[in-house]
């Protein structure tokens, strides 16, 4: 999951904000609503982030909202100089999570799952939530996939690294036809 820490509510320049808004963080009382549009944009995360289901955004040492994550939207940001921009940013778009939902209901309103860091995005692994976007990659690399049997590449990177294990390519096909000799009359 992706836990991110946000700041007390303060103002920003729309026309700076990649997303154009008026404030970012949270304060007392803001609905789920003006807290996802407050704090769900422009977020320095990796590459990790693309294999994540959930998101979850804390103030303080209390986690104030889930999100099931939707797409990962890269956001371009100014300095004030209108030269100047950034592109390794990254807005979360998603669903809102709701009382009853499962992980709603473990971790809104309880304390933070990870421990206080100067990076606001952290990542950690619930075993009860992971893994439900995809599967593990059969290549063995041990990876989740986002659909399907194999992550892109990994199905010929499996063939090749069992080609490997016997020797070259002629070897391997003598090998193969021994243990799974081709039908007859093919």
């Amino acid at each position: 999951m992706i836990h991110i820490t946000v700041t007390a509510k303060k103002a920003v320049n729309p026309e700076q904000d990649g997303l154009g808004r008026p404030y970012v963080g949270y304060e007392e009382g803001m609905t789920q609503d003006e807290m996802y549009a407050a704090n769900h944009g422009e977020w320095a995360i990796g590459a990790r982030a693309q294999k994540e289901r959930y998101a979850l955004f804390a103030f303080g040492r209390t986690v104030i909202q889930a999100v099931e994550i939707d797409n990962l939207e890269r956001t371009t940001i100014y300095s004030g100089d209108p030269n100047e921009k950034r592109d390794d940013r990254y807005t979360i778009n998603g669903q809102v999570l709701q009382k009853g939902h499962p992980v709603y209901d473990k971790y809104v309103g309880k304390a933070s799952p990870v421990s206080v860091a100067r990076n606001p995005v952290r990542y950690f692994e619930d075993p009860e939530f992971d893994g439900e976007r995809g599967q593990l990659c059969a290549c063995g690399c041990g990876e989740t996939t986002t659909g399907g049997e194999f992550l892109p590449g990994h199905d010929q990177k499996a063939i090749h690294e069992r080609i490997a294990r016997i020797g070259t390519v002629a070897e391997f096909l003598k090998w193969m036809d021994v243990v799974r000799p081709a039908s007859l009359g093919r």
